[in-house]
């Protein structure tokens, strides 16, 4: 366990998944879900090589198929983690015999937190260090803990939106269809009901930051102007909201199984590297 320290805030990270276990403020509250198995047992999981589900969890590269579970590998990883100073860590994954069995690509994947105030910023960032294209996506998963009655908790956009959902079956696939949600409102005030056909997946947001408010209060700014998608996400009945930045999207229904084809993919040509920060102000 790595552990960030200022005036202000107190966060755990974990080598495994590179994973945001706790954030508390100097009165001891505490930010981050507590990975209740009860409800979802985990806290802040890191989504890479892919976003949300493939087709039949399932890709092909030449020829061959690869099984990849939900939101890719990452999330279950041990990272190699780095203290660079008491308000910033670094985590480096390479890849291995496990995950050349799921993606047969070769990759460092990094992930840099840094402390400063009541902000903390999360760049992830992703080298192809293989002598071929490598074709991948990532993103966050933060969930939040939003105890007492869900609907004292809201989600409170930058900007007013015209919100459009992009559909998603039963499987997690996206229909292609794109569904009308609410018009000319920036906030969403949350409701266990909201999700009982899984995550809000939001298409063409102009918001770059998005505020949960309690009673009106503002708990926690995410800041993901480098991220172009971003879902919300919780269990009917649990205490908890997600607030997840993505660079990439789940397999259509149709998907052809080819990284390459996927919608949003991101294309790193031999040593090309791509990172993307997000930054996350906690205001208790």
């Amino acid at each position: 366990m790595i552990t960030l320290q200022n005036e202000r805030l107190r966060v755990c990270l974990a080598e495994r998944g590179a994973e945001i276990v706790s954030v508390q403020n100097a009165d001891g509250y505490e930010f981050i879900w507590q990975a209740d198995p009860a409800f979802w047992g985990k806290h802040c999981p890191l989504l890479f090589p892919v976003c949300g589900r493939l087709l039949h969890f399932t890709h092909v590269y030449e020829g061959k198929a690869y099984k990849m579970g939900n939101h890719g590998f990452a999330q279950r990883k041990i990272f190699a983690a780095k203290q660079l100073s008491g308000t910033q860590a670094e985590f480096t994954l390479h890849e291995d015999e496990e995950t050349l069995s799921e993606y047969p690509f070769r990759f460092a994947l990094t992930v840099r937190y840094t402390l400063e105030g009541n902000a903390l910023t999360i760049e992830t960032g992703v080298e192809n260090t293989d002598n071929k294209p490598l074709y991948c996506n990532f993103g966050s998963h933060e969930a939040y803990a939003a105890g007492g009655n869900f609907t004292d908790w809201a989600v409170r956009f930058e900007k007013k939106e015209d919100f459009v959902l992009t559909e998603q079956n039963a499987d997690g696939q996206l229909t292609g269809r794109r569904i009308p949600y609410k018009d000319d409102t920036d906030l969403l005030p949350l409701s266990w009901e909201m999700f009982a056909n899984d995550s809000l997946l939001f298409d063409g947001l102009r918001s770059r930051k998005v505020w949960l408010e309690h009673k009106g209060e503002r708990v926690l700014e995410v800041e993901f102007a480098d991220f172009p998608h971003l879902l919300l996400w919780t269990k009917p009945g649990a205490p908890y909201i997600a607030i997840e930045p993505w660079n990439g999207l789940p397999d259509t229904a149709d998907a052809d199984g080819q990284l390459r084809h996927k919608l949003g993919i991101l294309r790193l040509d031999p040593g090309e590297r791509k990172a993307a920060p997000h930054t996350i102000k906690f205001l208790k």
